[in-house]
């Protein structure tokens, strides 16, 4: 009976490193790259690409307090609400994280983010927002932050 419980804790332990998205197919390798105290970020080092000093990567942010994803809702709610749809806003009642796909300039210390996945506690996708390619703006990586360990575990990663 311990053998059997044994071999449960441990497959649960490993599966949790390794997860499939609902919103498309194939095969993701998060990382927990940083810890905050309302936030964990991953980047899926199955989906990391290099090519002539770029990078593309998925980074899954999990918001871990209530303050957090309020904040982050509140957001999205002030959008509709400036487009007179504030009900539209409902479907992020059961926020919970988000993925995004983003491009990293490496030599400059930049990157864009090229989507945004949101999904609810259970995993259900609530939207991917992509942004139009006139409207993809670069954001400079800051020293000592979040998007600094980002940056630099993506850049650096090697297969």
């Amino acid at each position: 009976m311990k053998y059997v419980l044994f071999i449960i804790g441990i497959t649960l332990c490993l599966s949790s490193c390794q997860t499939t998205r609902q919103a498309s197919s194939g095969f993701h390798a998060w990382f927990n790259v940083a810890v905050t105290d309302d936030e964990e970020i991953y980047t899926d080092t199955a989906s990391i690409k290099h090519e002539a000093g770029v990078a593309y990567a998925f980074e899954k942010r999990i918001y871990t307090s209530p303050q957090r994803r309020k904040a982050y809702v509140d957001k999205i709610k002030a959008e509709y609400t400036k487009m007179g749809k504030p009900q539209k806003a409902d479907k992020w009642n059961d926020f919970s994280y988000c993925i995004y796909y983003s491009l990293y300039d490496c030599p400059n210390r930049r990157f864009r983010v090229l989507s945004v996945e949101d999904y609810d506690s259970a995993g259900k996708l609530i939207t991917k927002t992509t942004a139009s390619k006139k409207n993809i703006r670069w954001l400079n990586v800051s020293a000592e932050t979040v998007g600094d360990y980002t940056f630099f575990f993506v850049c650096d990663y090697e297969k």
